[in-house]
């Protein structure tokens, strides 16, 4: 997709930096990352970063200082460049998925209406549509995936319904190929405060998502069977906030991959399916989880994981990778105040897209997949089996 409808912005230069990744003292060694500002006049919250087959960058992002603006930035691989463009002069938490023609397709809050949005590049412009649902206030995180037919279907959190009371539920909508659809996929009150969707090889959706609730607050994990949703509780009870930060992939052989934060705690943690069971594992300790925020999680080509995520107070964005059941971490910036740093594996590049709040900007990062020295090593807690 190299037509281009609207503002276009080249990006400042890149810089290379070296940063050195530290863990309870641990003995490093230095971890090149090549980080560069892809937006300069955008907060960049909310980022979404997908690759495309051909090996170009799309991001999604909300810039919060300037009139509230959705946002879309393009790395084309061949001009080895950036182009940025404003989408939409109202959004809020946004969520992309490339279709099968690598065209992004692009859901968001509406900032001003607290409604629901949807855009897609279909291939010569930008198609917007409002979509129509019947509550006064739909706030948060949503989430987007497409069916095998490439139409959406989006995960959000119904605030307040049409009635006096707030509902505080999961919820999706789904384009039918003639109309779209809206059901719920759990009711219990705090469900899918934050949330991410995702579709297997069967065109089935399943959905991460964490209960804020204090007599409900867990997470958990639903999925669909073909008739209704199967609901499952991960982790957590009666905890209030204690979740938070989750994403979700699904593999080639459907496995669900999870990644979120133990807020309780100030743990990033990782968890997989097989057989029938969670193997849940403690993957890092931070001094401070954002809220709301959104980690990344990728995988390379054989399975391994690759999870981005923001220490807080120590004003940090990390990216941690398991080998032979250890976890390895290393700081891919600082001095910074992270936010939903999203992630995605190319071509043995690891890129990583995130807010830096401090500069007020956008930025991306980028090293090889493969080094020839690991940086930290953390003594990794035996994995919780359920």
């Amino acid at each position: 997709m190299r037509t281009w409808k609207g503002p276009m912005r080249k990006a400042s230069g890149p810089m290379l930096i070296f940063l050195l990744a530290a863990y309870l003292g641990a003995a490093t060694q230095p971890v090149e990352w090549r980080v560069e500002v892809v937006d300069p006049t955008a907060t960049g919250k909310y980022s979404q970063l997908r690759m495309d087959t051909l090996g170009n960058a799309h991001v999604a992002y909300w810039d919060g200082g300037r009139d509230n603006m959705l946002k879309y930035a393009f790395w084309d691989r061949n001009l080895r460049k950036w182009f940025t463009q404003t989408l939409d002069r109202s959004g809020g938490h946004s969520s992309m998925v490339l279709d099968s023609k690598g065209h992004p397709n692009i859901s968001y809050g509406d900032y001003g209406t607290a409604s629901l949005k949807y855009i897609h590049w279909d291939g010569s412009g930008w198609q917007k549509q409002n979509i129509q649902i019947n509550a006064k206030d739909i706030s948060f995180y949503s989430s987007i995936t497409l069916d095998l037919k490439d139409n959406p279907r989006i995960s959000f959190y119904e605030y307040w319904g049409t009635g006096e009371n707030y509902l505080l539920h999961l919820r999706n909508v789904f384009f039918n190929g003639q109309f779209w659809e809206v059901a719920t996929i759990d009711p219990t009150p705090g469900s899918g405060k934050m949330n991410s969707i995702a579709t297997d090889s069967k065109g089935n959706p399943h959905v991460l998502y964490a209960n804020v609730k204090s007599e409900n607050a867990s997470l958990r994990y639903a999925s669909w069977n073909g008739k209704s949703w199967d609901v499952e509780i991960l982790e957590g009870a009666a905890k209030p906030y204690g979740v938070a930060n989750v994403a979700l992939i699904l593999d080639k052989e459907d496995t669900p991959h999870i990644t979120y934060g133990d807020a309780e705690k100030n743990l990033i943690k990782y968890a997989t399916r097989r057989n029938g069971r969670w193997d849940i594992q403690v993957v890092d300790s931070v001094t401070e989880l954002t809220f709301p925020d959104r980690n990344g999680i990728a995988l390379d080509e054989q399975g391994n994981p690759y999870i981005s995520y923001v220490d807080v107070r120590n004003q940090t964005v990390k990216m941690a990778y398991r080998r032979n059941q250890r976890w390895t971490a290393e700081i891919v910036d600082q001095n910074v105040s992270g936010f939903t740093p999203s992630l995605q594996i190319d071509r043995g590049v690891i890129w990583i897209a995130y807010a830096d709040e401090f500069a007020r900007v956008l930025k991306c990062a980028r090293r090889p997949l493969d080094l020839p020295t690991a940086s930290v090593r953390l003594t990794t807690p035996e994995p919780s089996t359920k």
